[in-house]
């Protein structure tokens, strides 16, 4: 009876487990979405690449943060009082581009900070200089400068960066695209894309360690997706 009594107790606990991890796996999954593009380049481009790349993850959402006035146009001025605005239903944040940074963004560099302090992980692309202008190190970017934000470079098929990228130590790896998607700057976008698919194997607090972790460990000169979301 004993015995008996011990393996009911045991297939108890297991059957638990199994329940709590499927709830887990059940939770919705949300990617803050911060860009300098219209609203309308959303809804057209921007929303049916993230179906595509999440692939069949059915609890994967994407949420447009970017302020715009009233024609539907990026309002940078309004930026920092969106990123702060509560946005519980947040799992992390991406940020679709960089720059370089100034005495006018340097609240902006803050308040990223304070999101990785809060456990929000926030992602971004290195960014890269217009045309005329020349190259920054990403130490002299606003992601380069935020506290622990993941930054993602792009590689073509050649593994080459793309022209004109922000460079430095604080980029974690560089992203190929799809191949269809190579050399549009869209490499970071897929990463985080993908990540919502992933997120809920780890707590959302353990993503960073993680990354920096498979870097520290690896041997390759750039990491590839599934190297930073596989488990």
């Amino acid at each position: 009876m004993k015995n008996i009594a011990v393996r009911f107790f045991v297939l108890f606990c297991l059957s638990l487990c199994a329940v709590s991890q499927n709830a887990f796996a059940d939770d919705k999954v949300v990617m803050g979405y911060f860009s300098t593009d219209s609203q309308e380049n959303f809804e057209k481009k921007i929303k049916p690449l993230f179906d595509e790349f999440k692939g069949s993850c059915k609890n994967c959402e994407i949420v447009n943060l970017t302020p715009y006035d009233e024609k539907g146009v990026y309002s940078k001025k309004d930026v920092l009082e969106k990123l702060k605005s509560p946005t519980p239903d947040v799992s992390f944040y991406f940020f679709s581009w960089n720059e370089k940074a100034t005495d006018q963004n340097k609240d902006l560099v803050t308040a990223l900070g304070e999101k990785s302090d809060a456990s929000k992980l926030v992602i971004s692309p290195t960014g890269q200089a217009h045309d005329g202008e020349s190259g920054l190190p990403l130490s002299r970017t606003v992601m380069g400068q935020a506290k622990d934000v993941v930054i993602l470079g792009e590689i073509t098929e050649r593994d080459r960066l793309l022209p004109q990228s922000y460079f430095g130590p604080e980029m974690l790896t560089a992203i190929r695209p799809p191949k269809e998607y190579i050399g549009q700057g869209m490499g970071a976008f897929y990463f985080a894309s993908r990540l919502t698919a992933a997120w809920n194997r780890r707590k959302p607090a353990e993503w960073l360690q993680h990354f920096k972790t498979k870097k520290m460990k690896s041997r390759k000169i750039w990491l590839e997706t599934e190297d930073l979301l596989g488990r």
